[in-house]
């Protein structure tokens, strides 16, 4: 897959250097953005994938956009340089269901197949905002850029369990599907008390290549550099004491603690793909 990225991204540059002939169209448009003008962009990397899978003959291809919620804004302060803002949204809700046997119907009757439900649901927010300035330079149709950016990122998460045989006093340790879970002290609840934050700057450099008058598709790669404050994480859990049924919580993560990084801006080593239009 790198393989068909790459020489898409080398076709797409070279036809940007031999087509050097004009920035106006043949209707007298005008293909590169000027002060004042404002860019909206989404993540081209879907699409990539998708055209690279049909070449590559990969089965059940899809064209997957829900996990690239990413959009670009721009401002043109001058001809060759823009404010812009990076916002990326990933808040999901995923629900995992396993089938289980019914403990109470197999105590009743040993040679019973009946079947109750365990339901995982987990739940995320992901957030980040960057904003930076970006500068131009190029020839023609294609542009050149580089600049810095501060970023500001948002995350918490809740892990909830729940079991169709129910703990009780007959049953102190029911059966179980939900993978990782310990049948006579069983996990109820995963929690990100509060929401991890994290500040971080980063530096970015790429190219644009102008197909159409203000359209462009652009590859960029960047690094940044951050701190992560921590929320306390917590898990909830329930056992039986005798004849009663107890839950009790323990923190896996305190409050306040952080850590540095240096990582890419983007998931993929090859960069980010992303189109634009100006207006």
């Amino acid at each position: 897959m790198k393989k068909i990225f790459l020489s898409l991204t080398i076709c797409m540059f070279g036809l940007g250097v031999i087509a050097q002939d004009s920035l106006v169209s043949n209707n007298g448009n005008k293909y590169l953005p000027k002060a004042g003008d404002i860019a909206v962009g989404i993540d081209g990397d879907p699409i990539f994938t998708y055209v690279g899978n049909i070449f590559n003959g990969t089965q059940n291809n899809k064209l997957n956009l829900k996990d690239d919620n990413t959009l670009y804004f721009r401002y043109y302060l001058k001809d060759d340089a823009a404010i812009r803002i990076r916002l990326r949204i990933a808040s999901t809700s995923d629900i995992d269901k396993y089938n289980v046997i019914d403990d109470a119907a197999k105590f009743v009757n040993p040679l019973s197949n009946k079947e109750v439900e365990d339901r995982r649901t987990i739940k995320s927010n992901d957030y980040e905002l960057r904003v930076g300035y970006q500068q131009f330079r190029g020839y023609n149709r294609l542009q050149g850029f580089y600049g810095a950016d501060l970023g500001f990122g948002y995350y918490k998460y809740n892990v909830k369990n729940e079991y169709g045989n129910k703990m009780n006093e007959v049953n102190p340790s029911p059966s179980t599907e939900i993978p990782g879970i310990i049948a006579g002290d069983r996990v109820v609840e995963q929690v990100s008390n509060n929401p991890s934050k994290t500040i971080s700057l980063g530096v970015f450099a790429g190219a644009e290549y102008y197909f159409m008058p203000k359209v462009c598709i652009g590859l960029e790669f960047g690094l940044s550099y951050g701190k992560t404050w921590f929320g306390q994480e917590y898990t909830k859990s329930e056992h039986m004491v005798g004849s009663i049924l107890e839950t009790h919580d323990k923190v896996d993560q305190p409050a306040g603690s952080s850590y540095r990084s240096l990582n890419t801006v983007f998931p993929y080593s090859y960069g980010s793909f992303y189109f634009m239009i100006h207006f």
